[in-house]
């Protein structure tokens, strides 16, 4: 039996059929769309952006909630990817950062949005941010806009 008319129209029901912005999701500028057109997102904004008492905040809050154990100290990457290296495979924009904690991501990522709080999460991302690229880092950052071979 198909259930997809079914799942549609319960959709509808719960909002009305009406839609009160874009959908929880973010825009990354290399994200691919169809026809050149982006689809709606939202702005995700950072608010520790820089701040130095987040930084310290997001240390702590890193290795209490164990994501040293899978990215390794310093966010360096262990059994989960390096978080410094400049290579994000679902977009490395602290909205990007956000929604990846927030929510979930395939292969090992666990959803943190039902045991931390946005405020907590910021403070990671910022404290994610603040880390240094260090020199033993086997893979490359790629700047903006440089193409990869």
């Amino acid at each position: 039996m198909d259930f997809r008319p079914l799942v549609l129209l319960a959709i509808v029901a719960c909002d009305g059929g009406t839609e009160s912005g874009p959908p929880p999701s973010i825009r990354y500028p290399n994200h691919v769309a169809a026809g050149g057109s982006q689809p709606p997102a939202a702005d995700l904004t950072n608010p520790f952006a820089g701040d130095s008492t987040s930084v310290a905040a997001g240390a702590k809050i890193f290795s209490t909630m164990n994501c040293d154990g899978c990215h390794g100290g310093g966010a360096l990457g262990w059994v989960g990817p390096s978080l410094v290296d400049g290579r994000w495979r679902y977009g490395g924009t602290d909205g990007a950062l956000y929604q990846s904690i927030f929510y979930v991501r395939p292969k090992g990522m666990p959803a943190y949005g039902g045991v931390m709080s946005p405020g907590t999460i910021w403070k990671v991302v910022t404290y994610i941010r603040a880390q240094p690229v260090p020199s033993v880092v086997p893979t490359q950052r790629w700047s903006r806009g440089e193409t990869v071979p």
